[in-house]
C-alpha cells in the first residue's frame, strides 16, 4: 500500500508540473502576442533596418556568431577531455543549450540530453558531472565580473555616485561569498562523506525500480568529482579566460549590430557595455527560458535611456537575440535530429548482424583450426570434372 501510494504522488506532481508548463507556456505566450501587436509598427521598422544591412555587416555578424558557438564548444571539449572531437562537443553543448533555452523548465532535460550523447564518447559520468559544475560556476563568475569589469572602466569617465558604490558593493560581496563557498565545498571531506551518504540513500531507492543501478557506489562518483573539481579549481584561469571570451563575443555581435545600423557617438563603448551587462545580468535571473521578452525588454529600454532611437534600439537587440537565442536553437534542434538519426542507424545496423547470421548460419565452422593449402591443392577444375564423369 505505501508503494502504491508513493506512486501514485509521484504521478500526481508529475501531473502538477506538467499543467504548471503548460500554463506558463500559454501565459508567456499571450505576453509575446499581445506586446508584439501593440509594437507592430516599431517591429516593422526595425524589420525594415534589418533588412538595409550591408553584406559586410552580415559577414562580420556571422563570423562571430560562429566564434560564439565554436568557443562554448571547446570549453565542453577541454572539460571533457582531448578524446571527445569538436563536433561532438558542439552536439553536446548546442543540444543541451537548444532544450534549456526553448523548453520552460527544460534545464534537466538539457543535462539528461547531453549526458546520453557524452556517453556515446566513452565519457565518466564523474568527468560530465565535474563539466557542468565546473562550466557552471565559471559562467556565473564571468556573469558578475563583466558588470563589475564595464563599471570599474565607466566610473573612470565621471565622478563615482552612492548607486555605483552600491552596485560594486553587492557584485564584490557575491564574488567573494560565492568563492569561499567553493573553496570549502572542496575541502571539506566532511561534506563529502553527507554528499555520499545523500547519494547511497538516492542510489538505494533508484535500485528498487532499477537493480543495475544497485551495481555502482556513488561513493566513488562524489569522490572522482571532487577530485577533478579541485585539479580544476587549481588552475582556473584558463577556464574563467576562455568564459570570458565567449561571454564578451555575445556583446560585440549586439555592438557591432548597433553600429552598423548607424548608431554612432550617442553611445559610447563604455557606456554601452555596462548597459549590455547590467541587461544581461538582470536576464539572467528572468523566469521565462532564456529570458525571452526580459532581455529584449531590458536591453531596448537601457538603450534608448543611452539616446539610441528606439527603432534602431529595437532593431539591434533583434538581431542580437536572433543570432545567440533563436538561432542556437534551431541549429541544436537539427544537431538533435542528426544525432537521433545517427543512433537509429546504429542501432538497426547492430540488429540486422544478428538477424543475417541466425537466418543463413554461419559461412564456415569457426571451431576448426585453420589448416595450410599445398600449392597443387587449389580449387578443382570444373572442366576436368565434367570430362572425367564424361568419361565411359
Amino acid at each position: 500500500m505505501t508503494r502504491l501510494a508513493d506512486e501514485h504522488g509521484v504521478t500526481a506532481r508529475a501531473a502538477n508540473s506538467s499543467v504548471v508548463r503548460v500554463a506558463a507556456v500559454a501565459v508567456l505566450v499571450g505576453a509575446l502576442t499581445l506586446a508584439i501587436w501593440v509594437q507592430r509598427n516599431t517591429i516593422g521598422g526595425a524589420l525594415g533596418e534589418i533588412a538595409g544591412l550591408s553584406a559586410l555587416a552580415i559577414t562580420g555578424l556571422a563570423a562571430l556568431t560562429v566564434y560564439e558557438r565554436w568557443s562554448r564548444a571547446n570549453i565542453v571539449r577541454r572539460l571533457l577531455g582531448t578524446d571527445v572531437a569538436i563536433g561532438r562537443a558542439v552536439t553536446i553543448h548546442d543540444v543541451g543549450t537548444a532544450v534549456s533555452k526553448g523548453v520552460p523548465l527544460g534545464g534537466a532535460l538539457g543535462t539528461a540530453l547531453r549526458w546520453s550523447i557524452s556517453r556515446e564518447s566513452d565519457v565518466r559520468p564523474a568527468r560530465f558531472a565535474s563539466m557542468l559544475i565546473a562550466y557552471g560556476i565559471a559562467t556565473s563568475f564571468v556573469s558578475w565580473l563583466l558588470p563589475l569589469a564595464a563599471l570599474s572602466i565607466d566610473l573612470t569617465q565621471r565622478s563615482i555616485q552612492f548607486a555605483d558604490v552600491v552596485i560594486a558593493s553587492v557584485i564584490v560581496a557575491v564574488l567573494a561569498g560565492s568563492a569561499v563557498f567553493w573553496t570549502l565545498i572542496l575541502r571539506s571531506d566532511r561534506l563529502e562523506l553527507w554528499a555520499s551518504t545523500r547519494m547511497r540513500g538516492l542510489f538505494g531507492r533508484i535500485a528498487r525500480r532499477l537493480p543495475s543501478v544497485g551495481a555502482h557506489d556513488p561513493a566513488t562518483g562524489v569522490s572522482e568529482v571532487r577530485t577533478e573539481l579541485r585539479a580544476i579549481a587549481r588552475r582556473p584561469w584558463w577556464l574563467l579566460s576562455r568564459t570570458l571570451l565567449a561571454q564578451a563575443t555575445g556583446a560585440i555581435i549586439l555592438f557591432v549590430s548597433l553600429r552598423s545600423l548607424g548608431v554612432g557617438s550617442e553611445l559610447g563603448a563604455t557606456e554601452f557595455f555596462r548597459v549590455f551587462f547590467l541587461a544581461h545580468l538582470a536576464g539572467t535571473f528572468a523566469p521565462t527560458p532564456g529570458g525571452v521578452g526580459v532581455v529584449e525588454a531590458g536591453t531596448t529600454g537601457a538603450l534608448m535611456a543611452a539616446g539610441v532611437d528606439t527603432t534602431t534600439a529595437l532593431a539591434g537587440v533583434l538581431i542580437y537575440r536572433f543570432l545567440t537565442y533563436v538561432l542556437p536553437i534551431a541549429f541544436g534542434a537539427a544537431l538533435y535530429v542528426a544525432w537521433r538519426m545517427g543512433r537509429t542507424r546504429r542501432v538497426r545496423s547492430t540488429e540486422v548482424r544478428p538477424a543475417r547470421l541466425a537466418v543463413h548460419g554461419p559461412s564456415f565452422d569457426t571451431s576448426l583450426p585453420d589448416l595450410s593449402r599445398l600449392a597443387h591443392q587449389g580449387v578443382r577444375d570444373d572442366r576436368h570434372v565434367g570430362r572425367h564423369h564424361d568419361t565411359p
